[in-house]
């Protein structure tokens, strides 16, 4: 049976692992060894290099002609396995025997084939695995009797208790008419309800069969299937750029390769003649070094002989410090399909001295009229987001014979704008800064969210994060009503990684504003054209002003704590807090005081402010 589901929503939200509810139904992504070998094959040799894959693939896709010939498109199993009857109230463990083509599970007890609908709750642990409740498990575990504690009939009845008052979890209950055992919900979902029941994890995944389980020792936990910590998917992506110039490009080991006698003929002969491998082999047997570094070392070579290559040094394999590379360069790629950037001023001409202001700390305005994203899922958590360690691969068991990662391309268009460096490391040295950041980093090294944030931070929380980071959230909201997108199509992506970080080439202070679309080619052009000057600085000094003022005043401006692990100062849904999907920090680390400042905290934008507070004073007495 076939069920619709867009391509791109194969990786977020309904990616492996991801429980998807289409119409009283409950279905569950199954692990890419079941897609086969079909989807198209995406391209991007910068993310595959880093995730050690090679290749990437789009979710095969079902053809909506219905004169093409009939195809299969992504595997979903149905979960959870118990279902009940809303008339009847009777539980039944579905199977796959008792499945039919193109029929929603029905009743077969009462008239009219009423269809069944999925249980709430399910049980997953630690270590990613997710199976359904041992429900005769918890019907029986109140019953005192022996014998009764030993029924296995299946007789359960999903159940409403009425006369319990206001409706809670102690008003739902699990009744065998077998051996009338019952237990209501109440504590289902805290801490040892299912250990003190006896139940155990599986190790397994509903899709999965029987002998694939693997041994795990962790306590399950019950939750909603709908809960937000059944599924946290780890997703990489990259912005695909011309050749972006390596900062070891004049390291002695590279030199010495570039004065080979072998190395200049490699320039000339095509990757794919056997003539190449043969002399990369040669080169790296003299030279003690990996084929890709020298394969990486010809490329730069010919790009820069051709001006395409970024005069911006970076770090081979570091995907942001890459692209921060080729924003920053201008770039003759007028016949890129993937990649066409300009670079603009923010303040034309005539300057007033809010203006001025502005654009001294501001360095670069780029417009991305082309980009192009690959959006990768290499796994995924349940229960907390954990490490490596505990990360649940796309293609479980079997890794070695899954040689890929499930993939989307889309493409979209942009605004780069970086942050004057002098001006930004005086201010992050400023000790009421310091402290403030100091705090909040703090609480991240104490979180459950501090892995997945680590990837973005870096192994330091820098106060260049959280100001850019916040400034990104201040410029989403302002953009989405000018530019034509909705908030919920733009996306950010922060550069602000320092240079005494290991694998750094560089300093990075900027943000990237993008939409990208899934199963698009085009863009609507309102973004880049809000980006034109003199558009985008009054969208900025919008921005800031916004954020001035917030509808939750003095509690938001003064709050040191609030989200979970209290990850976030002054911020809050009326002032700066987006989307989800238009986050890649899931709404953590922000503060509007480090953009506007308050009165212990300058902020960096706060100078600008004072002048356009100050300007529009003068106007009014211009007037009067």
């Amino acid at each position: 049976m076939q069920r619709k589901i867009r391509q791109s929503q194969t990786i977020v939200p309904f990616g492996v692992g991801a429980i998807f509810d289409l119409q009283g139904e409950s279905l569950v992504a199954c692990d890419t060894f079941r897609w086969g070998p079909r989807g198209e094959r995406i391209q991007s040799d910068r993310l595959a290099a880093v995730l050690g894959v090679s290749e990437f693939r789009a979710a095969p896709a079902v053809a909506s002609n219905a004169w093409a010939a009939p195809s299969a498109g992504v595997p979903y199993a149905r979960f959870p396995a118990w279902l009940f009857c809303q008339k009847c109230r009777r539980m039944t463990r579905w199977t796959r025997a008792l499945e039919q083509s193109d029929k929603a599970p029905t009743c077969g007890s009462c008239p009219g084939k009423k269809q069944l609908v999925p249980m709430r709750w399910i049980q997953i642990c630690p270590n990613g695995h997710m199976d359904d409740l041992d429900w005769k498990r918890w019907a029986h575990s109140r019953n005192t009797n022996p014998e009764a504690r030993q029924c296995q009939k299946d007789n359960l009845f999903f159940e409403s208790v009425s006369g319990k008052g206001a409706g809670g979890l102690d008003t739902l209950q699990v009744h065998c008419h077998s051996c009338h055992s019952r237990r209501n919900l109440m504590g289902i979902t805290s801490k040892g309800s299912l250990k003190s029941i006896g139940a155990t994890c599986i190790g397994r995944q509903p899709w999965q069969r029987w002998d694939e389980r693997a041994d795990c020792d962790e306590v399950p936990l019950a939750v909603q299937r709908g809960a937000s910590n059944v599924y946290f998917p780890l997703v990489h992506s990259s912005i695909e750029i011309p050749n972006a110039s390596r900062a070891d490009s004049q390291s002695e080991k590279a030199l010495a390769i570039k004065a080979d006698d072998f190395f200049r003929p490699l320039l000339g002969v095509n990757e794919d003649a056997p003539m190449f491998d043969m002399m990369v082999e040669t080169l790296v047997k003299a030279h003690d070094v990996k084929p890709d570094y020298v394969k990486g070392l010809v490329r730069d070579e010919k790009q820069r002989e051709a001006g395409k290559a970024t005069t911006v040094e970076a770090t081979p394999g570091d995907l942001l410090g890459e692209e921060w590379a080729a924003f920053l360069t201008e770039l003759d790629n007028s016949d890129d399909p993937h990649f066409r950037t300009r670079h603009v001023d923010l303040v034309p001409t005539t300057k007033t001295k809010v203006t001025s202001l502005l654009a001294d700390r501001v360095d670069k305005v780029v417009l991305a009229d082309r980009l192009r994203e690959v959006r990768a899922l290499e796994g995924f958590h349940r229960v907390t987001p954990a490490g490596s360690d505990k990360l649940v691969p796309v293609a479980l068991n079997h890794k070695a014979t899954v040689d890929w990662l499930p993939a989307i391309d889309v493409r979209g268009e942009g605004i780069f704008l970086s942050l004057d460096e002098g001006r930004l490391a005086v201010w992050e040295e400023q000790g009421a800064v310091r402290d403030r950041v100091l705090e909040l980093e703090k609480r991240l090294n104490a979180s459950f969210m501090e892995p997945r944030l680590r990837e973005r931070t870096g192994a330091i929380l820098a106060p260049r994060y959280v100001l850019l980071h916040t400034f990104a959230h201040l410029l989403i909201r302002r953009l989405a009503f000018e530019s034509g997108y909705a908030a919920t199509s733009l996306r950010e992506r922060i550069y602000a990684r320092s240079a005494a970080e290991p694998g750094v080439a560089s300093k990075q202070a900027g943000i990237l504003i993008y939409t990208a679309a899934g199963d698009s080619e085009g863009t609507l052009g309102g973004l880049v054209r809000q980006g034109e000057p003199p558009q985008l600085q009054g969208t900025v000094l919008e921005a800031l002003q916004d954020a001035m003022w917030c509808s939750s005043d003095p509690l938001c401006s003064e709050n040191l704590a609030s989200t979970f692990a209290s990850l976030n100062f002054a911020a809050c849904h009326a002032c700066t807090l987006v989307a989800e999907t238009s986050c890649e920090s899931g709404n953590y680390l922000l503060d509007r005081v480090l953009v506007v400042g308050s009165d212990k905290v300058p902020g960096f934008f706060q100078d600008v402010l004072d002048a356009a507070v100050e300007a529009a004073g003068e106007g009014i007495r211009g007037i009067s």
